[in-house]
């Protein structure tokens, strides 16, 4: 009995030994945002889910991937703080579920039981792509509580476009991909025109946007899916119509960012206008544009007031 227990003793010492090793070989803390540690396993999943929702990052060396993980991991790590002030992130919301399986869907994926065993196998959780989707709900709810009062809508020009538009029978939807970017102290504008445009043609368009990109569809690869031509500015719609399918422009400054855009297709749809609900879905876009720019405001506020230290 005496024997039995002495060797109990000797195996717990050496397996907690050899896991104090393993983890002081794969497990390192790399930065420290105020008070949040972040640690390679940490980057490590971060790298992984980004490599979820982005296949075509695997071009990239394995350098450049897990240094845009380190900065989306910080970007998040920023928000999440600043949402943990005023409430606790709750994992049952239903909206959740709706943007989850939205992802699904959008991954080519056929249920959730098949994509939560893709996920297992890069070991990230549901949960985690739930906190994740919490975390962007809350922020976009923070920065409308915060901003709502500085939206400006113009109605009376969506209505004139709507006007104009109901007179023709088929309507032009386009597909894009983004990247908005505003200019680094550090580098000449024209120095990173020409940056993004090679990394354009050496890494293509979506690896890009989540190198550059301040929007929040970085993460999947620049791109805001379909959008009427009605519902573009006058800027916008001409830039697009200098550029052809698949291909991407020259940026354009549009307030404080430049953006530029990318037709992935394009499409005409026969024309069924509801004046009404036309008008409200243009005024939810235009709202989403302003909310988007105050968001990097805002953002870009807290983190100039953020500890950030790398180790």
């Amino acid at each position: 009995m005496i024997l039995n227990s002495r060797f109990v003793f000797f195996c717990l010492i050496f397996f907690t030994l050899n896991n104090l090793a393993v983890s002081e070989i794969n497990l390192k803390i790399i930065m420290k945002v105020d008070s949040e540690i972040i640690t390679s396993y940490d980057i490590e999943k971060e790298r992984n889910y980004l490599l979820v929702l982005n296949p075509k990052l695997k071009v990239m060396d394995e350098e450049k991937i897990l240094e845009i993980s380190k900065k989306s991991l910080i970007k998040e790590t920023i928000k999440k703080n600043e949402i943990l002030k005023y409430k606790v992130l709750d994992l049952q919301n239903p909206q959740i579920e709706f943007i989850l399986n939205n992802i699904i869907k959008n991954l080519g994926f056929q249920s959730l039981s098949q994509f939560r065993n893709h996920l297992e196998k890069l070991d990230i959780s549901i949960n985690d792509i739930k906190e994740k989707i919490e975390i962007e709900n809350q922020w976009k709810s923070l920065v409308y509580a915060r901003y709502s009062n500085s939206l400006k809508i113009d109605i009376e020009s969506l209505q004139k476009q709507i006007d104009n538009t109901s007179k023709e029978n088929f309507l032009l939807e386009y597909n894009l991909s983004e990247i908005v970017f505003t200019k680094k102290n550090d580098l000449s504008l024209d120095s990173l025109i020409n940056e993004i445009q090679d990394s354009i043609k050496n890494v293509g368009f979506e690896n890009t946007a989540i190198l550059y990109s301040n929007s929040d569809s970085s993460k999947v690869g620049g791109k805001i899916g379909w959008i009427r031509k009605n519902n573009l500015s006058t800027d916008v719609i001409r830039y697009l119509e200098k550029i052809e399918l698949n291909t991407s422009g020259d940026p354009i400054k549009i307030g404080n960012n430049f953006l530029i855009l990318k037709i992935n297709d394009e499409r005409k749809i026969q024309l069924e206008i509801d004046k009404q609900k036309e008008l409200d879905k243009m005024i939810r876009i235009e709202k989403a544009k302003q909310l988007e720019k105050f968001s990097n405001i805002f953002y870009n506020k807290i983190k100039l007031n953020s500890k950030i230290n790398e180790f």
